[in-house]
C-alpha cells in the first residue's frame, strides 16, 4: 500500500487556518502517491456565526477583532480573485470534491467509505466527536493536533503552549478513540517557535507544517517505515479549553501578541 492509499478528511472551513493545512496537504499527496477522494466539511465549530464571532471578539477584544475581521474579509477576496485561501476553493483547484455534512457520525454516509475501500478517516480540526461508527468506519481513523499530547488536550493548543512559555510546538497525529485526544500516537512533528511570532502567526504556521508533513508520512502506510503506534501515557495530562480574553491577556503581558 506504499501508493494510492487514499484518505478522506473531516475538517470545518475556518477563513484563517484549516486552509493553509490543506493548502501545503493536498500538493504534497499529489506526489506522494496519496489520493483525496472527498474532504467532509462540517460546521465550523459546530455553531453559528453570531456564535462564533461572540467567542472571538472575547477572546481578541475589540481592536483585534476588528482587525481579525480584516483578515477575514481578506481571504474572502483572495477567493474570488483566483488565489484560494478556503478549504473549498483550494480543493476545487487541486479536483477534490468536498461534501458538506451536518454529522461526520451518518451511519449510512460513513458505509459508503468501506464501500469505496477508503484507507484513512483523517480529522483536521473536526468540530464534532466521533461516535463508535465513525471510530470503526475504515482501517485508521486519525486525528490531527497541534500540540503534544497529553500536555496539551483539547481546544487550541498552539495558544496554550505559548502561553505557558514552551520554545516550540509538538503537532500530534493519533489514532482516534472514545476519549477526546487519548489515542495511540503515530507521530510527533516538533516545530519551533520564532521570535516575534503571534499567536496567530504560530497556529497559521503549523497548519502549514503539518499539512506537508501529514501527507508524508501517510504515504508510507502499508510499508516497513510506517511507525508503530504507541499508548498514551495519561500522566500528566491537561485538558483545555477555549483560551478567554483574560488568558489572552496573560499572553500579551507575557510579550506576545495575539494578531
Amino acid at each position: 500500500m506504499a501508493h494510492n492509499v487514499k484518505v478522506v478528511a473531516v475538517t470545518q472551513d475556518d477563513p484563517f487556518f484549516t486552509g493553509r493545512f490543506f493548502d501545503t496537504f493536498l500538493a504534497a499527496c499529489a506526489g506522494a502517491g496519496v489520493a483525496v477522494p472527498e474532504i467532509v466539511l462540517l460546521r465550523n465549530f459546530n455553531e453559528s456565526k453570531p456564535a462564533l464571532a461572540r467567542r472571538l471578539w472575547r477572546l481578541y477584544g475589540t481592536l483585534d477583532f476588528v482587525r481579525l475581521l480584516g483578515r477575514y474579509v481578506g481571504a474572502k477576496l483572495a477567493d474570488r480573485s483566483g488565489r484560494p485561501r478556503s478549504v473549498a476553493a483550494l480543493a476545487a483547484r487541486h479536483g477534490v470534491p468536498v461534501r458538506r455534512l451536518a454529522t461526520i457520525n451518518d451511519e449510512a454516509y460513513l458505509a459508503t467509505l468501506r464501500e469505496r475501500g477508503v484507507d484513512v478517516l483523517l480529522s483536521v480540526a473536526a468540530p464534532e466527536i466521533f461516535r463508535k461508527a465513525g471510530l470503526a468506519a475504515v482501517p485508521h481513523v486519525l486525528n490531527v493536533h497541534s500540540g503534544q499530547l497529553p500536555r496539551y488536550r483539547g481546544m487550541m493548543p498552539t495558544f496554550w503552549a505559548l502561553e505557558q512559555g514552551d520554545p516550540q510546538v509538538v503537532i500530534t497525529v493519533h489514532t482516534m478513540a472514545p476519549k477526546l485526544d487519548a489515542g495511540a500516537i503515530v507521530a510527533e512533528i516538533p516545530m519551533a517557535v520564532m521570535p516575534g511570532e503571534s499567536a496567530f502567526d504560530v497556529s497559521a504556521r503549523a497548519k502549514t507544517v503539518g499539512g506537508r508533513e501529514v501527507a508524508l508520512l501517510l504515504s508510507r502506510l502499508g510499508t516497513a517505515e510506517w511507525p508503530e503506534p504507541r499508548d498514551l501515557d495519561m500522566a500528566g495530562q491537561r485538558y483545555f479549553g477555549f483560551p478567554t480574553g483574560s488568558d489572552a491577556r496573560r499572553l500579551r503581558a507575557a510579550g506576545r501578541s495575539m494578531l
